[in-house]
């Protein structure tokens, strides 16, 4: 499962400006996926590396995430959803998730 939605992550990353900072999407035992934003193109790896901001989410749950049946609001307000570090670029994110 960590490889589909890793691809899926370097999907809606490529062509797309770079962000700024680096990203962790923390899948707990099922692995991270470190979307690395400082320059374009962005790399998308399944490196434990330093981001300015983790997200942790079960690989379930991120799935129904990035197939639009699960809101990333909505899982951050059921507890789904937890950030770590700046919440302010963990909201950016919205624009491409």
């Amino acid at each position: 499962m960590l490889e589909e939605l890793t691809s899926k992550v370097a999907a809606l990353v490529d062509g797309k400006n770079a962000l700024g900072f680096n990203v962790k999407f923390d899948l707990g035992d099922d692995g991270k996926i470190l979307v690395s934003g400082n320059d374009a193109p962005m790399a998308v790896s399944n490196d434990d590396g330093d981001a300015d901001t983790t997200l942790k989410v079960s690989a379930a749950d991120f799935q129904s995430m990035l197939s639009g049946d699960l809101n990333a609001m909505n899982a951050y307000m059921q507890g789904k959803l937890t950030v770590e570090g700046d919440m302010a670029k963990a909201m950016q994110l919205s624009n491409i998730f």
